[in-house]
């Protein structure tokens, strides 16, 4: 796909360039033009590197033992899917495992999964130096698995390893639950 947002671009180039050849587009239209390829070739170049970086990822990941599962794979998603059965297993492991619940202070007082570290969403990106980095696993959880996936995707974008969206949030969740601290 961005092949050919690049050959487009470098297309229109060209047109534009024949074009003021022959007299009909002004110095101001190739100029636009010539900045528009650019910047197209640059977020092309960007987009490459990061896609880049998720299968190098990945690739560790693979090397260290770990198991991806396909979708992770092929959608280059440096996190992986659980549902509420292997979310309590790895939860009950004994293996070190932060939990990171990223719902409303309103949600939570509903209950949390015992041990979890309460941030929401919309503060995690200011608040990451709170998150342990390179601690082991990590599990997290929302309502219903759709902020927790955004949360993973922050998380991984941030250097994260280990992670774990619990697909189905709380509301799959039949494990303990336990009362926030005040």
């Amino acid at each position: 796909m961005e092949y050919f947002a690049l050959f487009f671009a470098f297309l229109a180039f060209l047109v534009a360039t024949s074009a003021a050849k022959k007299g009909g587009v002004s110095k101001q239209d190739l100029d636009d033009a010539r900045r528009d390829a650019r910047r197209d070739a640059q977020n092309l170049a960007e987009e490459v590197q990061r896609e880049l970086a998720a299968t190098r990822a990945l690739l560790a990941e693979v090397a260290a033992g770990t198991a991806l599962d396909r979708d992770q794979i092929l959608e280059g998603r440096l996190w992986r899917d659980v549902d509420a059965r292997e979310g309590q297993r790895l939860v009950e492991g004994g293996e070190k495992l932060h939990l990171l619940d990223v719902r409303s202070p309103g949600e939570t007082a509903t209950g949390i999964i015992p041990g979890a570290q309460l941030i929401p969403i919309e503060q995690l990106e200011a608040r990451l130096a709170e998150v342990p980095k390179g601690a082991g696993a990590m599990l997290v959880y929302c309502a219903g698995g759709g902020r927790s996936a955004a949360a993973c995707e922050l998380l991984a974008s941030q250097g994260y390893a280990g992670l774990h969206n619990l697909a189905g949030g709380m509301g799959s969740w039949s494990g303990p639950v336990a009362r926030p601290n005040a």
